[in-house]
């Protein structure tokens, strides 16, 4: 069976937060703003962890996790049918001030208290493979002897494969393992299992839920991407695999519906951001895609605290050259280059749809020396972008006509448009160039 999703109240830096989960599950966020909490608010749901006092974000109001459970293999529907209504087994966690925790189940439309035998027999059937950022050599051999139970318990048979993976398991045993080793060889066990997965046509451990946390650590960039592949195949396959990260290379546009971002308010506590709607349609698809496939560093507009959507190269090396040389640059804050100025509101619509800020910059394109109807066609894209961007927590900057117009303060013949970024990047290098004041106000505007 599966969780579909976990109503947290009052647990840790969480006061209140619904996610709704995927196979894939992608927890990301800045340090110390919930990702932890959620994955142990999980694990202490499936009975993986104990509850402690200070896992109760307000000792004044009680503690709740309800979650929902679905799909079903059939021994599991034989388990569980009398807890399973329209497809669906709903569990719950309390715990309010001076009284013990309590365990439900929801019986039809009726909540049933349970026993805490009942309820991790419920449980129990989904395993549960748990790896932190660094283990030591108890937590290792934990591990390894949960994966091998879970492979004993699905009659995974000796194959090459197998063999394989006890002798990489038995190397992460060895009385000394460097961490840079020990992650490499979880890389290694994993890809094994994804390759022998795909093999079978089936995950061969089942729907255990792998919570591993910042997988990315001691591996290089091209291992980050083959490792996150393989949890993507694993995904397919029906294993479940709860990741949380700081690396933009675990993260894909595709798999939109895996994220979940987590933000810390002040005054309401963490909170996960997720879009399960549909995002694209038509050539939307097609076109964004194929963006994306051309710059897949776009993926770290994620990590952004804002986001700064521009047309193209030029407005992306002079504007951040510009910030550096003003002392408002912000390391936070990622520059983003669309490839034209069709493609922003594809772009907007995501930033929108995740609830992160931005600013759009675009060129309004209506230069003297242009056709009516090219100024035209300029002036619909330009209110296209406008109509797109929620005021919330986005807003507009636009160039009079483009950046080169604003660096030279002057009207641009059209034959001075070769070599853009080379030549702008030269001009504001210089040590005499003087930023335009209606500039250094845009810049300043952008890096608010």
């Amino acid at each position: 069976m599966y969780l579909k999703s976990l109503k947290v109240e009052n647990w840790q830096c969480i006061e209140y937060t619904k996610p709704i989960f995927e196979n894939l599950m992608l927890f990301i966020g800045p340090t110390n703003n919930g990702k932890s909490s959620i994955i142990s608010a999980i694990m202490f749901f499936l009975g993986y962890r104990n509850l402690r006092t200070k896992d109760i974000r307000n000792l004044d109001l009680p503690l709740e996790l309800e979650g929902i459970f679905q799909n079903f293999s059939q021994a599991n529907y034989k388990n569980l049918k009398d807890f399973i209504y329209k497809k669906e087994l709903t569990l719950k966690i309390q715990k309010f001030p001076n009284y013990d925790v309590q365990y439900k189940i929801k019986i039809n439309r009726d909540w049933k208290t349970i026993t805490e035998e009942t309820y991790r027999e419920i449980i129990s059937h989904i395993p549960i493979l748990y790896i932190p950022p660094f283990q030591d050599k108890k937590q290792i051999n934990f591990l390894v002897n949960s994966l091998f139970e879970i492979l004993k318990r699905r009659n995974i048979s000796e194959t090459l494969m197998i063999s394989s993976l006890k002798k990489l398991a038995n190397s992460l045993q060895n009385d000394y393992v460097s961490k840079g080793l020990y992650r490499n060889l979880l890389f290694e066990i994993f890809r094994s299992i994804s390759e022998e997965s795909q093999k079978r046509n089936h995950s061969i451990i089942g729907n255990t839920i792998v919570f591993f946390e910042e997988p990315e650590l001691y591996l290089h960039p091209q291992a980050e991407k083959e490792l996150y592949n393989a949890f993507i195949q694993l995904s397919n396959l029906g294993a479940q695999l709860y990741i949380s990260t700081h690396s933009s290379n675990f993260i894909s546009l595709k798999h939109y519906k895996s994220i979940c971002i987590m933000r810390k308010h002040k005054d309401f506590g963490s909170r996960a951001f997720q879009f399960k709607g549909r995002l694209f349609s038509g050539d939307e698809v097609k076109y964004f895609n194929m963006n994306y496939w051309i710059n897949p560093d776009r993926s770290e507009l994620f990590f952004a605290k804002k986001v700064i959507l521009v047309e193209g190269q030029t407005d992306k090396i002079v504007l951040g050259y510009l910030a550096k040389k003003l002392g408002i640059y912000k390391y936070n804050y990622s520059i983003l280059e669309c490839g034209s100025k069709s493609i922003i509101p594809q772009f907007i619509k995501l930033l929108n749809a995740f609830k992160i800020p931005y600013v759009a910059i675009y060129d309004k394109d209506n230069h003297y020396w242009r056709t009516e109807l090219e100024i035209e066609n300029s002036n619909d894209k330009n209110r296209s972008i406008q109509r797109a961007i929620n005021f919330k927590f986005g807003d507009f900057i636009e160039f009079e006509n483009d950046i080169e117009e604003e660096l030279y303060n002057e009207k641009r013949e059209r034959k001075n448009y070769k070599n853009k970024p080379f030549y702008a990047l030269k001009t504001v290098s210089e040590e005499d160039y003087i930023i335009p004041a209606r500039l250094k106000e845009k810049i300043e505007k952008i890096y608010k």
